[in-house]
């Protein structure tokens, strides 16, 4: 390989290193973010799917339980989508068109997606522990007939 050949390689080697870099630092910082309706939860989510943060605004509480299940379930779908369109937005300017379904497919394969499960009835009764999970016993004391003819201050006070 003749000097300028190799000097064009290794320069267009470390342009690629470069974005690639980048690359993984926007990705890093990369998040995705949704409100429902009326804004009373919010969700942030990491570009892989995962829960970053869950906000429930005291007019969430207004909702039965089912209701609350299906507007979190909804708006982390929601801040999902999101995180996809800026994932796309951030990396198909650097890896092209072309190479971007190959990204998402290695990116998928290190981070499964996984649809959140839809609201359930609650287990049978019969399913839930009888007696309530106790808690370990205080520790004891010595009985005061322990010391029956001296105070435990020796007089002194």
């Amino acid at each position: 390989m003749d000097e300028g050949k190799y000097a064009e390689s290794m320069r267009r080697f470390e342009e690629q290193a470069a974005r690639v870099s980048g690359l993984r630092e926007s990705i890093a910082r990369l998040k995705g973010s949704a409100r429902n309706p009326d804004g009373s939860v919010a969700v942030t989510v990491a570009p892989s799917g995962a829960v970053l943060g869950l906000q429930l605004s005291p007019a969430a509480m207004n909702r039965s339980h089912t209701q609350l299940t299906q507007e979190i379930l909804a708006t982390i779908r929601a801040a999902q989508h999101e995180a996809a369109a800026r994932m796309a937005e951030t990396v198909r300017p650097v890896v092209g068109e072309a190479r971007y379904e190959q990204f998402q497919a290695a990116f998928r394969a290190h981070s499964p997606a996984v649809e959140p499960l839809g609201p359930t009835a609650p287990p049978p009764a019969s399913s839930l522990p009888i007696d309530p999970p106790r808690r370990p016993a205080a520790p004891t004391r010595p009985d005061d007939d322990e010391f029956p003819d001296e105070s435990i201050y020796k007089g002194r006070r």
